[in-house]
């Protein structure tokens, strides 16, 4: 029995300095001028929206990053303070697509039970 409860614990403390690598130096920068596509909200969408623009889906539109700044995530918004001081409305010289790399979302945690919450089960109960 101690052997699993050592391995439990090591297993928790590995995972909870994973979370903690996280952080903003893990966003890509843009190499050069970059163009990116937004919805009227100002999230980052994918830029098919606006080189299609499809009609009858909202309203869409590229604006610009400098180069060196970050890029956001889909559906991080351009006025959060990290991005918007890089942001541009006008087009810049020489923007280009921003990377494939970049065509990613953020993922919030999921929480599968543990210490602390509460659980259900399916099925019959023993007793």
């Amino acid at each position: 029995m101690t052997r699993k409860i050592t391995l439990t614990a090591t297993l928790a403390a590995t995972l909870t300095g994973l979370a903690g690598c996280a952080s903003s130096s893990d966003e890509m920068l843009a190499q050069q001028n970059t163009r990116i596509c937004v919805d009227e909200d100002g999230d980052r969408i994918d830029d098919d929206y606006c080189e299609n623009r499809r009609s009858g889906f909202g309203t869409f539109a590229f604006l610009y990053l400098r180069k060196g700044s970050p890029i956001p995530y889909y559906y991080d918004n351009v006025r959060d303070p990290k991005y918007s001081k890089f942001v541009s409305r006008s087009p810049l010289p020489g923007a280009i697509r921003a990377p494939a790399a970049s065509a990613m979302s953020r993922s919030s945690a999921v929480s599968r039970g543990g210490l602390g919450s509460s659980s259900r089960s399916f099925g019959r109960g023993g007793s």
